[in-house]
């Protein structure tokens, strides 16, 4: 029992999961410490799984350390149905300057959203269920706004609704019916994957309603590119 314990407490830390944080979809741990004590020796048998070469961690974000590991089921399908399911452009709301970003990029944010820093955040622009566990999940450090809360329809029905979201939670000033953007955070939005068009519906309600260009940022992988990498998730 004391060799079992000790396997599963090393596998816990070669991955930097942190307490509350879901596991990887393919680690059941609810299987019994016999199980969890084979896939602790599969990992101990792996090569290392770097975020990039010499970096295992970064605020508890870190790669799935068995080198078999599989995506979450949630992702494996290939054709859903164009439309509505089509591939996003690689820069979808030019002549607008959003920078399209990498998991790098998403990891430095988090970083920084984990650090302290109130400039910047990090949006699951997906509606609730699936940032469920079961579902795969989320992106550490990151906040849940529905796409359908900030979108072209939900700022038709309800403008103030939308402002009330811009003032409360992404640092915009509402001066008398003005909407100051000066001390606007920096949003990294993301969804499903290359072929989600729930983000890019938010990202362009934004730019209508005047948010700077430059303080948003579209995580085009989305959640399908995350788990391909085997990135930690947490689960709402």
């Amino acid at each position: 029992m004391n060799k079992i314990f000790f396997l599963v407490f090393t596998l816990f830390t070669i991955t930097g999961i942190q307490a509350g944080d879901s596991m990887p979809s393919t680690h059941n741990w609810n299987i019994g410490s016999t199980n969890a004590a084979v896939h602790a020796h599969r990992v101990a048998s792996s090569k290392p799984v770097g975020i990039v070469s010499g970096v295992l961690d970064v605020a508890g974000i870190s790669r799935n350390a068995w080198n078999g590991n599989k995506i979450h089921s949630a992702f494996t399908k290939t054709s859903r149905p164009c439309p509505p399911f089509c591939i996003q452009p690689t820069h979808p709301f030019a002549p607008a300057p959003v920078d399209t970003v990498t998991e790098l990029d998403v990891i430095h944010a988090a970083r920084d959203v984990a650090g302290g820093d109130t400039s910047v955040m990090v949006i699951d622009a997906r509606t609730p269920a699936w940032t469920k566990a079961e579902k795969g999940g989320t992106i550490p450090h990151s906040v849940n706004i529905p796409f359908n809360t900030i979108n072209a329809k939900a700022l038709a029905k309800d403008p103030m609704a939308v402002v009330e979201i811009l003032t409360d939670q992404f640092g915009v000033a509402d001066m008398d019916g003005v909407l100051d953007f000066s001390g606007a955070k920096t949003l990294y939005l993301f969804c499903n994957g290359l072929w989600c068009g729930q983000s890019p519906a938010a990202i362009r309600a934004l730019l209508q309603i005047g948010y700077p260009a430059s303080k948003l940022k579209y995580y085009r992988g989305g959640m399908n590119s995350w788990q391909s990498l085997g990135l930690s998730t947490v689960g709402r």
